[in-house]
């Protein structure tokens, strides 16, 4: 009888003998804080709070159209004439 043969070789012994994977810091850190976020409820709190009308973003947002409309406005009154 012929021997057993293994499908991966030498490279899964190799790939064995590695080790664990080594996580980068930012996704341990981006990991450690979704799990805080998720045991804490703070995930709620800070959609609530990106929506609200004191966010940075949609003040932002807000201030774009603002000056979008106002450029309009000038170059259609600049095209009248």
């Amino acid at each position: 009888a012929a021997p057993p043969t293994s499908s991966g070789g030498i490279d899964s012994v190799l790939a064995n003998l590695g080790g664990p994977q080594k996580m980068s810091t930012v996704a341990k850190t981006s990991s450690d804080w979704d799990t805080f976020k998720n045991k804490t409820g703070l995930d709620e709190e800070l959609e609530e709070k990106a929506k609200g009308k004191d966010a940075y973003l949609v003040k932002k947002d807000f201030l774009d159209r603002v000056d979008q409309r106002t450029f309009e406005v000038e170059k259609a009154e600049r095209d009248r004439k």
